[in-house]
């Protein structure tokens, strides 16, 4: 090789850079459909607060082709809402034949739900209803399609919200690919964005309407003023309204963008001419609507319609809770994800990671402040400057109206309600993080934390929402040859093929864990309950546990035949039990008669008992 030859690698064509940043968003948003897509599979259907309300609306939009009026019964439409959402659900649901009827919703309550408030990692019994039936199972029937389409509309608005801040970032800082990617990265991934892309909730639809208002803002921020793209920022406006009247809080950014280029330019007559292109489409599509509230409940608003479902919070009760209250809605806005009375959180490890992360954030944040203080005369100063004031505008009054209504109404207490400010949220942390890092660093820092941030995403379906209403796991390989293996049938249902004590030793006031490997042989015809005791032939039953199979997840009746599975079933001893020796007894009866199954087998306790007889556990007091 001649010796002027430039070296192989220097030879090798490199990528362009536009085409490495399209393929990181393409990356970025594949992960978030694919993780939005799972929240949405494996969330229980109807048991989100509000999301049967939600889809009543679609349904009574479908049977009745007019709008509901809001009233004060709670499983009805959320009527209150703004159409927008609703509409889209409908034509898209529309082929959807549903066998219920459309003014509630079909389910079956679960006897043992077992929620306890402030148990918020338990997994124990979450469920309200049963689920897994034949029209819950892929490809779905009736309401349980319809319910999974809706959740699909909501996907794609926090797809298209992922999309428009990444948008936003890049015109924010052109020159930093990296903080978009890292921006659009904490969004997608962010817990509480894929827990309500998973649901039919307007407070998605919210979310993506409000990044398409930031993007369309700050491309208006750079490009400069024309009425052209203040009609577009209008009709982004009025679509916003149409989804949710909250939205009408982002009126105070645009407000401000407009004001501050009619003052730039020394011509007040611009901010006359950009509020009417600002506020045509909005009265022209969205003024029908708050006029019909208006009339409908003296409030254009219609929240003082939400009285009527919530109630008022009394004056008392409003600052006598404020700690817990406050506490739990910085829970919700990281971490705490609507399923549930209580709702499904991450473990507490994760909230003081949370925690750290945005002291880290908030503190480069405020660092780059001083910086970009330092060049107040400069051209680029300005022009991203009157970027952030928007944001910090929007934040705060999200977040302000978001407060002022939870102090106002019980039970709203609730992060998603902050979902319009977290395109700004996200940009903020984004600038914040990356304060600290070397620019020639950025990249591999923004990589990193969006990789992280999607393992956290990742743990919230894995590690939560599946534990708590999925199915029972199968054992793992080689797991059964660990346990102590049982020889019983329980009826025509079910055979038990082993068991697993956590220990053998136990006290007063402890938790002893029992797992159980079944084998399902039927469904049978009415639901059967699992009973377990800790018993001894001296005192009698210690502890209990009463509940439906796969910790209330798998009732009998939807059993699939041939399935093996794991069941563990944690019982609760008092602190004043006596010193004793104690076995297991475990069985199925039905709850209606209580009459329980025959039990046969090696292991089967005295025929007339029924009930598997295992195990051995010594009892201290």
């Amino acid at each position: 090789m001649s010796a002027l030859a430039p070296p192989a690698a220097a030879r090798r064509p490199k990528l362009p850079a536009g085409l490495i940043r399209h393929g990181a968003l393409a990356l970025l948003l594949a992960g978030h459909l694919l993780l939005g897509l799972g929240y949405g599979l494996a969330a229980p259907l109807l048991e989100a607060p509000d999301e049967p309300g939600h889809y009543l609306y679609v349904r009574y939009l479908q049977a009745y082709h007019q709008l509901p009026v809001q009233g004060a019964v709670f499983d009805a439409p959320r009527a209150h809402h703004p159409p927008g959402y609703y509409v889209l659900g409908a034509l898209l649901t529309s082929w959807v034949t549903s066998a219920g009827p459309p003014d509630r919703v079909t389910v079956t309550l679960n006897p043992h739900f077992g929620f306890r408030p402030g148990d918020a990692a338990s997994l124990d019994n979450r469920a309200a209803f049963l689920h897994h039936g034949p029209e819950e199972r892929f490809p779905y029937q009736g309401q349980a399609r319809g319910l999974h389409l809706l959740r699909l509309l909501s996907l794609a608005f926090s797809t298209l919200a992922v999309a428009c801040t990444y948008g936003a970032a890049r015109l924010l800082r052109p020159g930093q690919p990296a903080f978009a990617l890292l921006a659009a990265g904490l969004l997608a991934f962010n817990p509480i964005v894929l827990f309500a892309s998973g649901l039919v909730y307007t407070d998605t639809a919210a979310l993506g309407a409000s990044a398409a208002m930031v993007y369309a803002l700050s491309r208006t921020a750079r490009q400069g003023f024309t009425v052209q793209r203040w009609l577009w920022v209008g009709l982004i406006f009025a679509a916003g309204l149409l989804l949710k009247s909250s939205l009408m809080l982002l009126a105070a950014p645009a407000l401000l963008l407009l004001t501050y280029q009619a003052w730039s330019a020394r011509k007040p007559r611009l901010a006359l001419t950009g509020a009417a292109a600002l506020a045509l489409p909005p009265l022209v599509l969205a003024g029908w609507w708050y006029a019909r509230n208006l009339a409908l409940y003296g409030d254009w608003t219609a929240n003082s319609s939400i009285a009527l479902l919530n109630g008022l919070a009394p004056p008392a009760e409003r600052w006598a809770n404020l700690p817990a209250n406050v506490a739990f809605l910085l829970r919700s806005l990281t971490g705490c994800g609507p399923l549930g009375p209580g709702s499904l959180c991450y473990p507490p490890t994760y909230f003081v990671g949370a925690a750290v992360l945005m002291m880290f954030a908030a503190t480069g944040l405020a660092v780059g402040a001083w910086r970009w203080g330092q060049a107040l005369t400069t051209p680029r100063w300005h022009s991203g400057a009157r970027i952030w004031l928007g944001h910090a505008l929007l934040v705060a009054a999200v977040g302000g109206s978001a407060l002022v209504f939870a102090l106002t109404y019980r039970n709203t207490w609730q992060g998603r309600l902050w979902l319009p400010a977290f395109p700004s949220l996200a940009l903020a942390a984004a600038a914040g993080v990356l304060a600290w890092v070397a620019p020639r660093r950025q990249a591999l820092a923004a990589a990193a934390y969006v990789t992280l941030a999607a393992a956290v995403g990742a743990y919230g379906l894995f590690g939560l929402v599946l534990p708590a209403y999925g199915l029972p796991r199968g054992p793992w390989p080689l797991e059964l040859r660990g346990a102590e293996p049982l020889d019983a049938q329980v009826g025509e249902a079910a055979r038990v093929l082993a068991f697993r004590l956590e220990r053998d030793t136990v006290s007063g006031g402890e938790t002893l864990a029992v797992t159980v490997y079944w084998q399902a042989l039927a469904r049978t015809p009415s639901p059967y309950t699992v009973f377990v005791h800790l018993y001894s032939p001296e005192a009698g039953s210690l502890a209990q546990r009463d509940t439906y199979p796969g910790l209330g997840n798998y009732a009998t009746t939807l059993w699939d035949p041939g399935r093996v599975f794991v069941d563990t079933y944690r019982l609760d001893l008092p602190n004043d039990v006596p010193a004793t020796q104690a076995v297991i007894l475990l069985g199925l009866y039905d709850e209606a008669t209580g009459q329980r199954l025959p039990v046969t087998g090696a292991d089967a306790g005295p025929a007339e008992n029924r009930w598997v007889e295992f195990g051995s556990v010594a009892v201290k007091p």
